[in-house]
This record gives structure tokens, C-alpha cells and sequence, in this order.
């Protein structure tokens, strides 16, 4: 196995998991934070899912060769659940792309006072022009600025966390109290929350791992994936004790990551904006790519028609429905749904270990 192919997707993996939710902490803030001394309860079961689930589609997608990462879903559930699979996921991670405008959008405005539409426009002007260049190009980008990504992140939340350490019981039976209002998945089922939070993973990344799978060695591919793992839900662990130990401030904020940086130094959180639009960039690039390649072949005309009227389309959905609200609905429903799918492929790959 090459070491920089490894460390390469790897990268590439944490930085498309990485998208406007995580930068932004508003995902890890629902999903996981918000259910106070549980949070871990979340963070294993979605981890636990993220690692089989990408194994299983590195896996079937070396073995079947896949010439199109969506036809994975026609390998797991036969012909006609597999199309509806592969075309509602390419919607659903089209939707996800809009939720990163939005995201773009709430970073531009909160911090920067920018008027509404502007983060939005930028956003999408950046990932039309790398998704234009196609996989292999977005693959080389996000394995260089994943890494980069998450360890600007984590140095914000550990700061937070140690500095907030004294609170964090505190805040710890404030959250377990339901002493704020805190817009959270699961309805209370710490379970149920990190189910959706590894099922709408599972709809960003089939497509993705699986194309990826049929053109690369599975080895360094699954390898790279599961050392994301590791660095992704650690530190969201870090992030939820940051959010807990400061959520007199942070559970309502529309930006969280943004409150936090600010209470370190006002410069700060200058340049972690930055650093969550370039996290938001990195996810929004192969979820509009994922969308788009379902109705066009790469490099096409088409294609690339396609990308331009999408990203626009994405701005304007972004500028007229809130983003909150937006993550919410879109991450909760597909999480379930990514969720049923779990069922189809485990029965799959325990045919495929039974034949073998």
C-alpha cells in the first residue's frame, strides 16, 4: 500500500463528512450535544455504522467494478428498490448541497454582516467550477484540505473545553434538564439520533466510496477511511464537550462554532469563518457531483450545463428557506431512510461472505 494514497483518502474522506453541519457545529449541536450527558450513545452508533457501511461499499464496488458509483444500491436491493434508492440519493445529496449554500450563507451574514445571498453565490461558484473537473479532481482537493480542516477545528473546541471544563456539569444537567429549547434529532432517543446521523452519511457516501472502490486499490481505500473515523468522531466527541461546557451561549446560536471562536479573540473567529466556509466548500463539491452525475455522464456538455443551473438553483433555494430548519428536516428524514438501507445491505453481504 502507498502511504500517500492512504493519508490522500483519508483526507478526502474527512472532508466530505465535514460539511456546513460539522463546521459549523449546528449538526453536532442537534445530533449529539443536545443530548447532554448521552452524547457518546450518539457518536458510537453513528460511528459504528459510518465504518461498516463504507467498508461494504469500498468492497462491492472493487468486486462488481462499478463504471457508476450509483449503481451500487441496484447490488444491495435488486432492480427496482435499488433505482429508487439510486435516485433518491442523488436528490437527497443535491438537497445536502443546498443545505451547504445555506450554511454558507449563515457564516457570510453572521460574521461578516454580508447581505443575504452573497455566501450562497460564492459558495456555488467554487464547487461548479471543481465539480466541472470531475471526481478525480475532487478527490485530489478534499484529500489535501481535510486534514487541514479538522485539525483547525479541534484546536478551537479543545481550547473551548479545557477553558470551559468547570462548567461542563453544569451544562451537562442544564441540556439533561431541558433547561433550553434545543432543535434536536431523535425526539429524546439518543439510539434513534445517531441512526440518522449514520443513515444520511450513508446516502452522501454509497455513491461516493463505491466509485472510488471500483477505480482504486480497496485496501488503501478502506484503510484511509477507517483512520477518518478515528479523527472525525473524536473530535466530535471534543466538540460536544465544548458546546456542553458553553451552552449558556452556544444553543442558540445559528453558528455555534462561530460563538465559540468569538469568545476566544474576535480575530479568531475572523479566520475560523473562513475555515468553516473552506469545510463547507469540501462537502458541497462531490454532493453536487453525486447529484448531477445521476442525469449526465461526467465531462459532458450536459454535464456541465447541468452543474451551472445547479449550483445556481441551489443559491437561490438557499437565500429564501433558513438554514436550521433546512439541516433539520432534510438530515432527519434521509438519516431514517439511509437507515432501511443498512437492512438490504447487510442481507446482501452476507450472501456475497456465504458464496465466498
Amino acid at each position: 500500500m502507498s502511504l500517500k494514497r492512504v493519508l490522500g483518502f483519508c483526507g478526502a474522506c474527512i472532508a466530505f463528512y465535514i460539511g456546513a453541519g460539522f463546521a459549523t457545529m449546528q449538526e453536532v449541536m442537534q445530533y449529539e450535544a443536545s443530548y447532554g450527558s448521552r452524547f457518546w450513545i450518539v457518536i458510537a452508533v453513528a460511528a459504528l455504522i459510518y465504518v461498516y457501511t463504507n467498508i461494504s461499499f469500498v468492497n462491492n464496488g472493487n468486486r462488481l467494478k462499478l463504471k457508476n458509483g450509483g449503481d451500487i444500491y441496484e447490488a444491495y436491493c435488486g432492480k427496482w428498490i435499488g433505482k429508487f434508492f439510486n435516485y433518491f440519493s442523488a436528490l437527497f445529496c443535491y438537497m445536502s448541497f443546498v443545505v451547504m449554500c445555506g450554511g454558507a450563507n449563515s457564516t457570510a451574514m453572521e460574521q461578516w454582516g454580508l447581505p443575504n445571498g452573497v455566501g450562497a453565490v460564492i459558495l456555488a461558484v467554487l464547487v461548479v467550477v471543481t465539480a466541472i473537473a470531475g471526481l478525480n479532481g475532487i478527490v485530489k482537493t478534499l484529500g489535501v484540505l481535510g486534514p487541514v480542516i479538522i485539525l483547525l477545528i479541534i484546536g478551537v473546541s479543545l481550547y473551548s473545553a479545557i477553558n470551559g471544563w468547570s462548567n461542563l456539569s453544569a451544562g451537562m444537567e442544564a441540556v439533561d434538564t431541558h433547561k433550553y429549547t434545543i432543535t434536536q434529532v431523535g425526539d429524546g432517543n439518543p439510539f434513534a439520533s445517531g441512526a440518522s446521523y449514520g443513515g444520511f452519511v450513508i446516502l452522501w457516501f454509497a455513491a461516493f466510496l463505491g466509485g472510488i472502490g471500483a477505480r482504486h486499490n480497496k485496501k488503501e481505500v478502506n484503510t484511509g477511511m477507517i483512520l477518518s473515523t478515528f479523527a472525525i468522531f473524536a473530535v466530535a466527541a471534543v466538540c460536544c464537550v465544548a458546546l456542553i461546557a458553553n451552552i449558556d451561549m452556544t444553543w442558540n446560536a445559528g453558528v455555534p462554532a462561530l460563538t465559540l471562536a468569538n469568545n476566544i479573540h474576535p480575530w479568531l473567529a475572523e479566520a475560523f469563518a473562513v475555515i468553516i466556509f473552506i469545510g463547507i466548500y469540501t462537502s458541497a463539491c462531490p454532493l453536487l457531483w453525486t447529484g448531477i452525475r445521476k442525469l449526465s455522464n461526467e465531462g459532458t456538455s450536459k454535464y456541465k450545463w447541468l452543474t451551472i443551473a445547479g449550483g445556481a438553483l441551489g443559491c437561490v433555494i438557499a437565500c429564501y428557506v433558513p438554514y436550521r430548519p433546512l439541516l433539520n428536516v432534510i438530515y432527519g428524514l434521509n438519516g431514517y431512510l439511509g437507515f432501511i438501507l443498512i437492512a438490504f445491505m447487510i442481507v446482501n453481504d452476507v450472501r456475497v461472505w456465504k458464496k465466498n
